[in-house]
Order: C-alpha cells, then structure tokens, then sequence
C-alpha cells in the first residue's frame, strides 16, 4: 500500500505521515515505511536541483521507489510537494492499493507556519507548476484537524484492502 501526501510546502505533509505512521504502530503494531521529499533529496544531493527537469526526475524516483517497496508488502508513506498529476495518476494506476492525499492548505496559512523559512525568503518555487491534483482520495484544508486526516487515512487503509494489517 502507498499512501502519497500532496500539497505546498508549509502544508503539513512531514507531520501527517509521521502521525499517520505513528499511529499505526501505536494502534496496529503496524511499521510502515516513511518517505520523506526533504530528506530523499538530501540523500540524494539534490536539494538544490530545482529546475522542472530534475523535480520530475525526483518525483519519478519517488513513485517507483514506493511501488518497489509496496510490492515487497511494505506500507509506505511518502509526503513529498508532488507537483506533476501525471506521476500521481501513474501511482494510481501502477500500486494496487494507492491513497492519495492533498492538504489544501492555505497560502496565508502556509506563510504563517513557514517551516523551512522559504516563504519569508520570498521563494517560490512551485507555485506555477504545481499541478492540483485531480482526484484525491482526501483532500484536507486547515479547518480539518490533524487526528481527523490521521484517522480517516487509516480508515481508508483498512476499509479498501483485504490487508490483514
């Protein structure tokens, strides 16, 4: 199973995967596998490769990476900007069991929780090519709370599988 969390950065996306892995192992003794974008491209040394070219060669890295280890029986989590539609309908259509999730958080919220600093820079890097996702399974703004998303994710995951989580 992947579970891909989409949105800007400043939009909750590292807190939602790792609560929702949290609670897996918390309520299912569940240990699934967290792919963070931040920490990929760190990995990678690619932090600073933000060109559209290099972030779509990133963002298919992530897709088939997280097949791969869903393939293998993993749950993995991967909470990444994912700005390209295509990648997400390929995860769609290539991972058995996929959830997509779109936290559709405000800009003005965004600006405020400004984790990385990147909005008080004045960066903007995707705002123009972040292509909004079609049809997410959840999509969230910030009048959901976080143990709302956390919960309805891991419904989902129980209620659209035969998984013997």
């Amino acid at each position: 199973m992947v579970i891909w969390i989409t949105g800007f950065s400043g939009a909750g996306k590292t807190t939602l995967a790792c609560a929702i892995n949290q609670q897996l192992k918390e309520q299912h003794n569940i240990s699934a596998i967290l792919l963070d974008g931040d920490e990929i491209r760190s990995i990678l040394d690619a932090e600073h490769k933000v060109s559209y070219n290099n972030r779509k060669t990133l963002a298919w890295s992530y897709a088939k990476l997280a097949k791969m280890l869903s393939d293998q029986g993993f749950i993995v989590i991967v909470a990444t900007i994912s700005m390209f539609e295509d990648i997400r309908q390929w995860n769609r259509q290539y991972n058995e069991r996929y959830i997509e999730v779109y936290l559709r958080i405000s800009e003005a919220e965004r600006k405020r929780r400004d984790p990385k600093g990147l909005y008080k820079l004045g960066k903007d890097m995707v705002n123009a090519s972040y292509e909004e996702p079609r049809t997410p399974d959840f999509c969230f703004d910030e009048g959901v709370s976080l143990l709302q998303q956390v919960q309805l994710v891991i419904d989902q995951c129980f209620n659209t599988s035969d998984l013997s989580l």
